[in-house]
């Protein structure tokens, strides 16, 4: 039996239209030990109380048939809270529909909570709370623990820059390569980048991190005098730079400045990351493509804006993320998308680039779908400058 004070912190909001599962989950968290739940018929309602002054909601349980706003339209939006809390779904629906909700939701980087058929039962709604105050009692410590770990990595640690081939798929000839910041430390240990691309946001360090590798990698690519003239190099741009028209500037001069051809050089922006200015996004794009630089829309699918991105931006290259590569051979659905995605950049005129390519299955599907290039672990993982050298000699051999 739970004890009162195990929850007694934790504040939670129910949203249905019905009453009586408005009332039923009020007396659940009750009997649990909670405050007062935060009782709401419909989204709207629901919304304004986690976004009012001073309020704090640590756990939703929201219905998905609601009239005016439906559960997926109240994930949507509460997903775009600065601090949003946990969601739990409640709902009459089969479990194969509540599972594809559960996955909307952390694709929109909620913390999920569960889903669960009505009714909810006590024992649930107590498994999801011991959950929560579980993750709350831990989470503080652990941040600052990591937070900490990243800042010694970096503050110990060299950046540079690997090139990860990028193929042909017709003739197995390498026409680019997509540079990807490794974080070095002193014994030559590597450290990628999901482990310290956003603790260098957090630390304002997101512009100085991109001009340390970006002058890295041209100064290698200007250093190498036997450069095929259609390799193309590609380098992240995390969508906060475009805020500032300076640092775009300085990055063409950049280029100018080693002497790197700039249909040569493509800049790539993450789709599910968006900058806070879109009018400035926007220039900062056109200005690019104006000058003669190349402008890839990375990760393509995984993020809610992808469409609206490629009627607004003015993107040459569009690159499919490994989510949807995967399993190509044996995932029909997979294999659904990927080809409407390829044909719909054609119509549009933008070359596409395969992500993640692991298996010859995927190479065969991609090839039949009318993919023409790719990267991935099947060919070459990054590899430092020196070896992608000798990597590209020996795919010249091969192609002959």
């Amino acid at each position: 039996m739970p004890r009162g004070r195990d929850f007694h912190r934790i504040q939670v909001l129910v949203v249905d239209d019905e009453p009586t599962q408005r009332f039923a989950v009020t007396v659940m968290c009750r009997g649990l030990g909670l405050p007062e739940a935060i009782a709401c018929e419909n989204g709207h309602q629901a919304l304004a109380s986690v976004g009012a002054p001073g309020s704090r909601v640590d756990l939703v349980v929201c219905d998905l048939d609601m009239p005016e706003m439906d559960g997926m339209e109240f994930i949507r939006r509460i997903a775009g809270f600065e601090d949003p809390p946990a969601l739990m779904i409640l709902s009459g629906h089969p479990s194969a529909l509540l599972d594809s909700v559960e996955r909307m939701g952390r694709a929109y980087g909620l913390h999920m909570a569960g889903s669960v058929r009505k009714p909810l039962t006590r024992h649930g709604l107590e498994t999801c709370l011991r959950g929560l105050a579980q993750q709350r009692t831990e989470a503080e410590p652990a941040v600052a623990s990591e937070a900490a770990m990243v800042d010694e990595l970096i503050d110990r640690g060299r950046f540079e820059p690997y090139f990860q081939p990028q193929l042909s798929l017709a003739s197995g000839r390498v026409l680019g390569a997509e540079v990807l910041a490794r974080l070095v430390e002193p014994d030559g240990s590597l450290v990628l980048p999901h482990a310290f691309l956003a603790r260098l946001g957090e630390r304002g360090m997101m512009t100085g991190f991109t001009f340390d590798i970006m002058d890295k990698a041209l100064a290698m690519l200007t250093s190498w005098r036997e450069r095929p003239p259609e390799i193309r190099v590609s380098v992240n741009l995390s969508p906060t730079l475009f805020d500032d028209l300076d640092v775009m500037a300085d990055l063409m001069a950049r280029v100018d400045r080693a002497g790197l051809p700039r249909d040569r050089m493509v800049f790539e922006v993450v789709e599910t990351a968006i900058a806070s200015d879109q009018m400035m996004l926007a220039e900062s794009a056109a200005r690019l493509r104006l000058r003669g630089f190349g402008l890839a829309i990375d990760d393509f699918g995984q993020g809610h804006a992808s469409l609206d991105q490629l009627r607004r931006l003015p993107f040459d290259e569009l690159k499919i993320d490994r989510a949807f590569v995967a399993d190509l051979d044996s995932d029909s659905d997979n294999r659904t998308i990927v080809g409407t995605t390829i044909a719909m950049a054609k119509a549009l005129g933008l070359k596409v680039v395969a992500e993640g390519v692991e298996t010859e299955g995927e190479v065969r599907v991609l090839r039949e779908l009318g993919c023409e290039v790719a990267q991935g672990y099947l060919f070459a993982p990054a590899l430092p400058f020196a070896q992608f050298l000798r990597f590209l000699d020996d795919r010249r051999v091969l192609a002959v």
